[in-house]
């Protein structure tokens, strides 16, 4: 009986291995966004839409799991990304800028009041 446990064991371990390594690529298999159908139909670029449930792929094309999860980042993904660092150069130069311009004033502020504060010091006695 104790044979018959172990070898249980070893079996569930071996089958646990093989899940955790060889089935990788299901994170990588697109599928339907709406069904979740993930055929061999999906993978192929000229389809139209889903065949399970008639999805159209011009307004919601397949992911897989690593393009929804963030893990692997599509076409899309990093276009979004270009644009926003297009977009947001220019203000954050500018307020770069700003922020030089503010501080050489508040510098020359502070140094121009504390020159009057000593030049009316020095008048008082």
């Amino acid at each position: 009986m104790p044979c018959f446990i172990w070898k249980l064991a070893s079996r569930c371990y071996a089958q646990f291995v093989l899940l955790r390594h060889s089935d990788r690529s299901r994170l990588h298999r697109r599928q339907c966004v709406a069904c979740g159908y993930n055929g061999g139909l999906v993978e192929r670029l000229d389809q139209p839409n889903c065949p399970k449930c008639d999805c159209d792929f011009s307004v919601r094309p397949p992911r897989s799991y690593a393009q929804m999860e963030g893990l692997e980042e599509s076409d899309f993904v990093n276009a979004r990304k270009q644009r926003a660092m297009r977009e947001t150069s220019m203000p954050r130069e500018r307020s770069l800028l700003a922020r030089w311009i503010l501080f050489v004033f508040v510098v020359t502020t502070l140094a121009a009041t504390i020159a009057m504060l000593g030049i009316a010091a020095l008048q008082t006695r």
